[in-house]
């Protein structure tokens, strides 16, 4: 019995904390204010689900990122979304000269957190 309930607090510790790095979670604790739809065209920054916005995001960020590595403008599918989440990280994690601070304040999120954040942000919800 004593296993089983060991199994079930360690099972309950580590969704807490899936969820709690969620990309919602992320973006209701740090992100809503400057990315929300009624704000984001004051700060200059895609709104949370604007498809349109976000994809033009992601059509400089692989720009970018094929000036770091000309191999990579061929590639298609997942392959090319991971770089442009990549490339939407490292943008993250500086900031913006248009006002994001660095990781938008959340100073404790890792690259895996904003990668989750990112992909919440820009997707249709």
């Amino acid at each position: 019995m004593r296993i089983l309930y060991l199994f079930f607090s360690i099972f309950l510790f580590f969704s807490f904390a899936s969820y709690a790095n969620s990309g919602k979670n992320i973006f209701d604790s740090y992100c809503t204010v400057c990315h929300s739809s009624s704000m984001a065209s004051m700060f200059g920054a895609p709104a949370a689900h604007d498809i349109t916005a976000w994809n033009e995001r992601k059509e400089n960020a692989f720009s970018r990122a094929i000036t770091f590595d000309n191999s990579i403008k061929d590639s298609l599918g997942e392959k090319r979304e991971d770089y442009i989440i990549n490339e939407l990280v490292k943008t993250a994690n500086s900031g913006t000269d248009k006002g994001m601070p660095p990781k938008g304040t959340c100073n404790d999120c890792t690259d895996d957190d904003l990668k989750s954040v990112i992909k919440y942000m820009s997707s249709a919800e």
